[in-house]
Parts: C-alpha cells; sequence; structure tokens
C-alpha cells in the first residue's frame, strides 16, 4: 500500500480514536488512564502484525523509537485526551490542522524535503478548511484557552515526532509495524506513570469504548508509521491532518448534539478532499 493511502487510513483511524476516548470521558474514564489503556491496547495490536517484522528489526534500529514514543503517543496523548475533555473531540482534532505547518518547516529544512507550488496548495487547503470548521459559529461557546493550548502542543509534539521518526525510518531497515510497536510501547509507559500518579482508573461502563479506542490507535500508529518509512513528511503529515474531518463526522453520527456540528463542516471537508488531491498529484 502506498504513503498516500497509508497516511489516509491513518487519518480515518485517528478520527475515530478521538470520539472513541470522548465517550469513554463521558462515561467516568480518567484521562490519564483513558490514555494509558488505549495505548496499551495499541501496543498489543501492533506488536502483533509486526510479527513478521521482529526478525530484521536490529536493537540499534529501534531505540530512534522509543524517544520518539515517549513524545507522541506519551506526553502528547495527556494533552490530547486533556483537550478532548475541554473542548470535545471533533474541536481537538480540529486544532490539530496546524500539524502540516508544524512538520513541513523542519521537514523541508533539515530533511531536505521538497515543498513545491502545488503540495503547499494543498496543504494550504486542509489547513483552511481545519481553520474554517474551527472557527464555526457555535465553537465560539466551546473552545477554552487550555483546550486550545493543549490542542496545540500536543499537535506540535506530534509534528516533531513524524520529522524525527521520518528521519531515522531512511537510514534504517525497521519497518513501519515494528516501529509503531515500539513508538507505543516508549508511550505506554510514559502514560502509565502518568495514571499511577493520579490512581483513578477506568468504571465498567467505559470499558467497550476504551477497548475500541485501543484498536483504533493501534491499526493507525501501524497505518502512519508504515506510510513514514514510505514517504516524505511533507505528504504523510498533511493527509493524515483531515483525521479533523474524520473527527467531525464521526462525533455528528455518534455524539450528536453533544459536539454541536456546525454548518462550515461542507465547506471545510471540500477543502480537505481538494488538499488531498493535490497531494496526491504532487507526490
Amino acid at each position: 500500500m502506498s504513503a498516500f493511502l497509508l497516511a489516509t487510513v491513518a487519518a480515518c483511524l485517528f478520527g475515530g480514536l478521538a470520539v472513541a476516548l470522548r465517550v469513554v470521558l463521558e462515561r467516568g474514564g480518567d484521562p490519564e488512564s483513558s490514555a494509558a489503556i488505549s495505548a496499551a491496547i495499541g501496543l498489543v495490536v501492533a506488536a502483533g502484525l509486526a510479527a513478521g517484522q521482529w526478525p530484521r528489526a536490529e536493537l540499534a534500529d529501534l531505540w530512534p523509537y522509543l524517544i520518539a514514543g515517549a513524545v507522541a503517543p506519551g506526553l502528547s496523548q495527556l494533552m490530547f485526551v486533556r483537550a478532548i475533555e475541554q473542548v470535545g473531540a471533533a474541536r481537538t482534532a480540529i486544532l490539530f490542522g496546524v500539524s502540516p505547518l508544524l512538520a513541513a518547516i523542519p521537514a523541508v529544512w533539515l530533511l531536505d524535503e521538497p515543498f513545491g507550488l502545488v503540495l503547499g496548495l494543498g496543504t494550504g487547503a486542509i489547513v483552511v478548511g481545519c481553520l474554517a470548521l474551527a472557527w464555526e459559529r457555535r465553537s465560539a461557546r466551546t473552545l477554552t484557552g487550555l483546550g486550545i493550548a493543549l490542542a496545540l502542543v500536543a499537535a506540535a509534539l506530534i509534528a516533531a515526532r513524524d520529522n524525527y521518526a521520518r528521519r531515522f525510518a531512511v537510514d534504517s531497515d525497521v519497518g513501519g509495524l515494528a516501529a509503531a510497536a515500539v513508538t507505543l510501547a516508549a508511550g505506554t509507559v510514559v502514560l502509565g506513570l502518568a495514571a499511577l500518579v493520579r490512581r483513578r482508573g477506568i468504571p465498567r461502563s467505559a470499558a467497550s469504548p476504551v477497548l475500541f479506542a485501543g484498536l483504533l490507535q493501534g491499526l493507525a500508529y501501524c497505518a502512519l508509521l508504515e506510510a513514514l518509512t514510505r514517504g516524505r513528511v511533507t505528504v504523510v503529515v498533511p493527509l493524515y491532518t483531515t483525521e479533523s474531518l474524520w473527527a467531525v463526522v464521526f462525533a455528528a453520527v455518534f455524539l450528536g448534539r453533544r459536539e454541536a456540528i456546525g454548518a462550515r463542516v461542507v465547506a471545510a471537508a471540500a477543502l480537505m478532499v481538494v488538499g488531498g488531491a493535490l497531494i496526491g498529484a504532487a507526490r
């Protein structure tokens, strides 16, 4: 499967993850415990899918992904889940629309990736689509300064992780599935330590959605890391940032009025589709 398709699949899965975690929180789940348990389940999923890649994975090539995982999903997911608690699943994912800009600058500067006109237009269309969703009229009543700050910092950490992972993927024989498992392993440790500090846990009513969230997270990271081993950051990140669109769609279907989805969704969705098409044409 190409990096283009893998990044698109990752976007859909990450969008579903945001909504699933929102349901966990609504059912009384603690943010830190929710993040830790979903990451642990994702680790099991990724490790199982990576079974065929472990024999050719050398320890010297795996350690960079431990660092990457400590950053994201480690620190980033703590902020991500807290942001969902503050402003909802859809708008947290929407605020991640700044990721293409945050990722493109170091990718062009440090990784010598090309950034032509068509790719720039595609990235810009996706970012504008995300901003159009974020500034939908009803969002003024639901966005909070803390929620915005948490989502943006999480987006910055994820952008840094993507560039870091891509840097080592170029010179490594580690497969994307194995990289995803190692990344989730480090993230699980960081999130688990945070959950131990809070010592609250997950009620039975939230058990099913957190299990589903973990499944989505494992598959999403597998798709993302495979995409980063095959394609440039400036192509992969704008595509999987369309998780904003998927989060809005899933939130509208499964959460309804609780997320206060506004009328600008259609225009924003069109911009995201155009952006994805432009990025695909620029590959």
